[in-house]
């Protein structure tokens, strides 16, 4: 327990370490602040083009069980007619199917390619610690104190809002 008290560095506002501790312990002990960043993710709505789908089918089964399972004399052609708008309907809906897929993994791809700058951000974040004396995130390596923009950057583990953070951050 010594060596690892040893270990630790110290903070660079108080100089002392007893209070320090890993960001991964500081959020795990309720420092919000100290949330690890944010993995990517790609929102991709969906529902409507499905809802459509099952609507149209489910309009033209209706139709197909009420008009035609009746025995209702409509006669060929109208049945022909029923039966050929209840497929039409049928295909349109597998076609939104289709299109509500293609765009889940576009997101899903997307997302992807965010994850290289997410591991950097996370890679960063287990590096820093917590000094619970002084509420305060630093770098031991710089021996510099990170401002609420510079963890709200890393936080968001963009490419473009990370690069003003990283000099602070690698000094």
């Amino acid at each position: 327990m010594a060596s690892a008290e040893s270990q630790k560095p110290s903070c660079p506002i108080c100089k002392q370490s007893d209070q320090v501790k890993t960001t991964q312990s500081a959020f795990s002990a309720g420092v919000a602040r100290c949330a690890p960043p944010d993995m990517p993710t790609k929102q991709v709505h969906m529902m409507s083009y499905i809802t459509v789908g099952m609507v149209m089918v489910g309009i033209c089964i209706f139709f197909v069980i009420i008009l035609i399972g009746t025995e209702a004399n409509l006669g060929i052609v109208v049945d022909g007619i029923i039966v050929s708008i209840t497929l039409i309907c049928t295909v349109a809906a597998l076609v939104l199917s289709y299109i509500a897929f293609q765009r889940v993994v576009k997101g899903d791809n997307e997302a992807s390619l965010r994850y290289p700058a997410w591991d950097r951000a996370m890679e960063t974040w287990r590096s820093l610690y917590y000094c619970s004396r002084d509420d305060a995130v630093f770098n031991p390596k710089s021996n510099k104190v990170l401002s609420n923009e510079q963890l709200l950057a890393l936080r968001s583990s963009e490419d473009e809002q990370l690069a003003p953070a990283k000099p602070a951050l690698a000094q």
